[in-house]
């Protein structure tokens, strides 16, 4: 399983949620993992493929996740809110 590199699934997340978030270039992350797999051509095996250090979630989805947490690192997205993802002013 290959993964894009960081940068690329940082400008990816950064794209879609600016064009599909709305006013407030906000959204949900169940809608993202979908999205963004399709956008960088995931194949459903590797969206779906459990992890392998015991905790809950795919393999993809902790992927996205770190991506997210880079990039509010950054100041580039906004983490206050629990369960949405945001992009910075």
């Amino acid at each position: 399983m290959n993964f894009p590199e960081y940068e690329q699934m940082a400008d990816a997340l950064l794209w879609y949620i600016y064009k599909n978030g709305g006013t407030s270039h906000s959204l949900r992350p169940k809608i993202i993992y979908e999205a963004l797999a399709d956008l960088l051509d995931i194949d459903e095996r590797d969206r779906r493929k459990p992890r392998t250090d015991g905790y809950s979630g795919t393999q993809w989805e902790n992927r996205v996740q770190w991506t997210r947490q880079k990039l509010i690192n950054e100041g580039k997205l906004d983490g206050r809110t629990r369960g949405v993802w945001q992009l910075t002013q």
